[in-house]
């Protein structure tokens, strides 16, 4: 969503049904600060309070623009004809788990 976002291209994460409505702008309005509740640093992020209003009132004439989210993975693509592309690649450093709730 921030690439596209960044790109100018926002409109290709709407679903077509949705994108012919008449609310389209609520739609971005809505990315937009999605997007600003997930930027890397958290004093950047708006609080609940504001984000709320951000998304209720039409009276803030423009959102501030979002910077690279907390959280950005990029797709590599690696073709296995190119010399320089090793399959020895160590993992990286970080690891997650998740632990989902039994009953």
């Amino acid at each position: 969503a921030w690439k596209l976002l960044k790109e100018e291209r926002s409109l290709e994460l709407i679903d077509e049904k949705v994108r012919s409505s008449s609310e389209i702008s609520q739609v971005l309005r809505s990315i937009q600060v999605g997007l600003l509740c997930v930027q890397q640093c958290p004093k950047d992020r708006p609080d609940m309070a504001t984000a709320v209003l951000m998304l209720s009132s039409d009276n803030i004439p423009s959102l501030p623009q979002p910077k690279e989210p907390g959280y950005f993975a990029t797709r590599i693509v690696r073709h296995n004809r190119d010399p320089s592309f090793s399959t020895n690649l160590s993992p990286p450093s970080n690891s997650l788990s998740i632990t989902l709730p039994g009953p």
